[in-house]
C-alpha cells in the first residue's frame, strides 16, 4: 500500500513534458523559502506581540512580587507588635504575681513580729519583776556578789 508520501510526491513539480530541456534545474530551496517567508512574515506580528505579552508579564510579576514584599513586611510588623504585646503582659502577670507574694510574706512577716511583741510584752512585767527581785536581794545580803548566783545568766561576773 502506497504512503501518504508517495501520493503527495505526484503533485511535485517536475520538468515540462517531452525531452528534457537545456535550461536551469528548478530551485527547490528558493522555491520552499520564497513559500515559508509568507508565513513567517505573519508571525513576525505574533512575535511583536508575545514579547509586549512577555514584557507586560514580567511588569505585573514585578508589582506582585513587591505588593507581597509589602504584605509580608505588614505581617511581620504586626507579629512583633503582638509578640512584644504579649511580652509585655506576661511581664506584668509576673510583677503582679511577685507583688501578691510579696505582700504575703510582709503580712506574715508583720504577724510573726507582732507574735513575739505579743510574747515579749507578755513575758516583760515577770522578768523585770524577777530582776527587781534579785537586784533587791543583793543588797540586803551584805557580802553577796553577783558571781555567788549561778541562776544570774548573762550578768557580769557569771561564770562561763
Amino acid at each position: 500500500m502506497p504512503g501518504l508520501r508517495d501520493y503527495l510526491d505526484r503533485f511535485r513539480p517536475a520538468g515540462a513534458p517531452g525531452a528534457g530541456g537545456t535550461g536551469v534545474p528548478a530551485d527547490r530551496s528558493r522555491e520552499l523559502e520564497a513559500e515559508l517567508t509568507a508565513v513567517l512574515v505573519l508571525l513576525d506580528d505574533v512575535h511583536a506581540e508575545c514579547a509586549v505579552v512577555v514584557a507586560q508579564a514580567r511588569r505585573d510579576a514585578e508589582r506582585i512580587v513587591a505588593t507581597a514584599r509589602g504584605e509580608a513586611a505588614a505581617v511581620a510588623d504586626g507579629a512583633g507588635r503582638r509578640a512584644r504585646a504579649a511580652r509585655d503582659e506576661a511581664a506584668r502577670e509576673v510583677l503582679a504575681a511577685a507583688r501578691a507574694e510579696a505582700v504575703g510574706t510582709v503580712a506574715r512577716a508583720d504577724q510573726q513580729a507582732s507574735r513575739v511583741r505579743d510574747r515579749a510584752r507578755q513575758g516583760l512585767p515577770a522578768l523585770a519583776s524577777r530582776a527587781v527581785g534579785l537586784v533587791r536581794g543583793l543588797g540586803t545580803e551584805p557580802g553577796a556578789s553577783v558571781a555567788d548566783r549561778p541562776d544570774l545568766p548573762g550578768l557580769p561576773g557569771w561564770p562561763p
